[in-house]
């Protein structure tokens, strides 16, 4: 599902480099903060910013975004505070996207269980960094360049529409290289949900609608692709 607004709770380095990386990528974002320094710190930053407590009824949510097409990011300081956060989100809001961040394995098993819908433990996010900079720097840096840096090549996630020429295919069937001049790395299955398949294990899938396809390729390349099924706009 392709959603319109985001919110991210908090303003410390991992919110504020989450923020700074999907901001534009929504119609509309805001940053939710819980003192004042943070508020005039996300201001600052430019980003349009708002008070709550963790007591909140969050009609503020729903004075200001459709929660139908809504995903918000737990980054608060303390894990305790996410699990709260995240517990007081889900009471209200049953079909929210949450994604929350979480210290260790521990409490993010706490967050999953208070209903988050993904957990990212950010120790374990910053030891697999450092071991695949110490054992593949090179990857590493190809990677990070075609990620976050000003390269040619981009990784895209591609919606495959409902009138697609793809729909009804087998991934196989599609000569991407020779087509479009993309590699497809994985496809995520609509019925399957969060799970993906790298496109080895997933030759044999039959595309349906609302099907996500994974593509690397040049930004031109994969433009070219997103028009040929449909695609008004895909997410890099």
């Amino acid at each position: 599902m392709s959603y319109q607004s985001a919110i991210v709770f908090g303003f410390n380095e991992y919110a504020k480099q989450i923020a700074m990386q999907i901001a534009p990528e929504y119609l509309s974002f805001a940053i939710f903060v819980m003192t004042e320094s943070e508020r005039l710190a996300a201001k600052a930053a430019g980003f349009e910013v708002a008070l709550f407590d963790l007591g909140e009824d969050w009609k503020l949510i729903e004075e200001q975004f459709d929660p139908s097409s809504l995903i918000v990011f737990c980054a608060l300081d303390k894990d305790a505070e996410n699990v709260f956060l995240t517990i007081s989100l889900r009471s209200i809001f049953e079909e929210l996207p949450i994604i929350a961040l979480a210290g260790d394995h521990e409490s993010a098993a706490k967050m999953k269980s208070a209903g988050a819908n993904k957990v990212m433990a950010t120790q374990q996010i910053t030891a697999n960094i450092i071991t695949e900079m110490l054992e593949k720097p090179t990857v590493t840096e190809v990677l990070h360049d075609i990620l976050y840096e000003e390269s040619f090549l981009k990784i895209a996630q591609i919606t495959v529409p409902e009138n697609s020429f793809l729909v009804g295919k087998h991934l196989h069937e599609i000569d991407w290289g020779e087509e479009f001049d993309v590699l497809v790395l994985a496809i995520v299955d609509h019925q399957l949900s969060a799970t993906f398949s790298f496109t080895s294990k997933g030759h044999h899938h039959h595309i349906d609608p609302d099907d996500i396809l994974v593509v690397v390729g040049y930004e031109d390349s994969i433009s070219a692709l997103s028009e040929a099924m449909g695609v008004v706009k895909w997410a890099k």
